[in-house]
This record gives C-alpha cells, sequence and structure tokens, in this order.
C-alpha cells in the first residue's frame, strides 16, 4: 500500500474520535454537503468536530461512500457498517465494499475493514482504490 492510501488523521470532539483517511477519500463531497459548518475543505484542520453533534457526526460518517471517514468511541468500538458484507455498484461510479475482505493483488494483500471505494472506471492513479477520475471520464 503506498504512503499516501495508510495516512490517517484523528479529530477528537468529546469520546468520539473522527478517523480520516485521505488516501481512500474519493472527493464525493458528501461530507461537505451533509454538515458544511464541520468540514471546511479550504481550511486547516479541514474537519471542525465541535460544530456539530455527536450524533449528528455520527450520521454523516455512516453516508461516507468511500470509508475514508470513520469514528470510534473512547468507551465502545463503534462500527457503522452491517455484518454481511455487501458490494454496491454506484452509476457512472466506483463499486462501495461494506464489510471485511482480504484485498490481494501483486505487491502484497491487506485486510479491507468497513468501506472502500474499489475502481471500476480504469482511471484511477490509486488502483485497486477509486481517486474520483471517473468523474472526468465518460463512463457508465
Amino acid at each position: 500500500m503506498s504512503e499516501e492510501n495508510s495516512q490517517v488523521r484523528e479529530y477528537t470532539r468529546d469520546n468520539l474520535t473522527i478517523v480520516w483517511k485521505p488516501g481512500l477519500c474519493i472527493h464525493s463531497g458528501v461530507c461537505v454537503k451533509s454538515l458544511p459548518e464541520v468540514y471546511r475543505p479550504k481550511e486547516k484542520p479541514w474537519i471542525r468536530p465541535e460544530l456539530a453533534s455527536v450524533e449528528a457526526l455520527k450520521a454523516q460518517i455512516a453516508r461516507c461512500p468511500s470509508g475514508a471517514l470513520s469514528f470510534r468511541e473512547a468507551t465502545v468500538t463503534q462500527s457503522v457498517e452491517a455484518d454481511l458484507p455487501t458490494l454496491q455498484v454506484v452509476p457512472g461510479g466506483p463499486l462501495i465494499f461494506k464489510g471485511r475482505l482480504q484485498l490481494e493483488q501483486e505487491g502484497g494483500s491487506q485486510t479491507l475493514e468497513g468501506r472502500s471505494a474499489l475502481c471500476r472506471c480504469g482511471g484511477s492513479s490509486k488502483k485497486p482504490f477509486c481517486d474520483g477520475s471517473h468523474k472526468n471520464l465518460t463512463f457508465e
């Protein structure tokens, strides 16, 4: 896995820690559209969890299509995923895998947990992960 794909940033509010993995982010904008007061991509830090309730943050994170955003609570390990793995085809976009999966590729293997956006357009520079390149391609 490249260094970019392994980076993790954490932002804490009360007992909730938001975990952001920039290498998985496909820049769908779901976070910014859902909670624009919290997610400010042009500012540093770009995530301001103190500007929303813990419940609102959890609900928004559950809608992150790529799994770049997740959370953990200080007292409880929280999962926003179902027990049964699922694969969702996004029209004109990636495959969204939810669950646990052993990914094997030429450079080695890794365990994916939570959500992952997998490229299906062939244009990603972060294969097998989506980088949002499908937005600039004619792809169905």
